[in-house]
């Protein structure tokens, strides 16, 4: 699984995934703390359709961190306030990027991978929901 689809399915998935992972890594080697976790506040850009130019909508609420695992940088970051996701993000980043014999790579990522199914399923029956109740205006009839 790539970086970005594993941020996701950590992001969006079930808390205890990142905690578990973690406390796995916690429990095998040392974690050093380069950014303890923070809230900051982060401006977001949109882009306007009609002209495609880009401006500053407002800002939102960031929580960031960065720790070392095995000599690799881990970072987690992620909307709202959560200092206990974003740590746990920065460290399951940092152990998924070093490796290592010392953790269970591949049952982290069958355990995301199952997770992930899992998202996708809850996103296509959401868009199945939405689909139902849209209005198909060709077909209406017009009495003039």
């Amino acid at each position: 699984m790539k970086r970005r689809e594993r941020t996701r399915v950590l992001v969006e998935g079930d808390p205890e995934i990142a905690r578990r992972i973690a406390s796995e890594v916690e429990q095998a080697t040392n974690v050093d703390v380069i950014d303890a976790p923070r809230e900051e506040l982060v401006m977001v850009k949109v882009r306007e359709s009609a002209r495609r130019s880009q401006f500053y909508v407002g800002e939102a609420l960031m929580t960031t961190c960065r720790v070392k695992v095995c000599g690799t940088q881990g970072f987690g970051m992620l909307l709202g306030s959560s200092r206990d996701a974003a740590y746990a993000l920065a460290v399951a980043d940092a152990a998924f990027e070093c490796g290592g014999d010392s953790f269970d790579i591949a049952g982290w990522d069958a355990l995301l991978c199952a997770e992930a199914c899992r998202l996708d399923a809850e996103a296509a029956a959401a868009r199945r929901a939405v689909e139902a109740t849209k209005v198909d205006f060709s077909t209406m009839e017009v009495e003039l």
